[in-house]
């Protein structure tokens, strides 16, 4: 895979190319995740998205994925929180736990989409394992989304509604 081909890859192509990724692509993809063009950083997203949900190509990255969570770039967080909860279905060696403070920090971002995304991707690590449930039910509970506007505040507080539903 290079730049021309991740460009012109449209989104009702990207099951079928994450298929097919090999070691090298993964790892091109990952590094243009840091792209300035958005329609190469996001395709770059969606394919390694799409890959991580099928094989544990991308778990080789956690390290550089658990990074994003500190970026000075919201976009580059929301990446990264994403990823993580996508690969923690892979992570058999707990790399999770040593992250969880700065994926929840992004819970309460200074960006109200990504501490939706970070809310919300909660769901997918839950669906993976139930390793983090009483971890996840003492930080829902205890965040604090005063930062945010009113209509902000509702959706956050729906979204952890739908995550603790879930965490029965």
């Amino acid at each position: 895979m290079n730049i021309d081909d991740l460009k012109a890859i449209d989104k009702d192509q990207i099951l079928t190319v994450a298929e097919k990724l090999d070691l090298s692509s993964i790892g091109f993809l990952v590094k243009e995740l840091s792209e300035k063009d958005d329609k190469l950083r996001y395709n770059a997203f969606l394919l390694l998205q799409a890959h991580s949900r099928l094989k544990p190509s991308v778990y080789t990255y956690w390290d550089e994925l658990a990074s994003k969570l500190g970026s000075d770039n919201s976009y580059q967080r929301s990446l990264g929180v994403m990823l993580l909860a996508e690969n923690v279905r892979w992570d058999e060696e707990g790399k999770f736990k040593s992250v969880i403070d700065g994926y929840f920090a992004c819970s309460t971002d200074e960006k109200f989409i990504t501490s939706r995304q970070a809310i919300q991707g909660l769901t997918t690590i839950m669906m993976v394992t139930n390793s983090y449930n009483n971890e996840f039910r003492k930080r829902l509970l205890a965040l604090e989304l005063g930062q945010y506007k009113e209509n902000q505040q509702k959706l956050l507080r729906k979204d952890i509604a739908n995550v603790l539903k879930t965490l029965k």
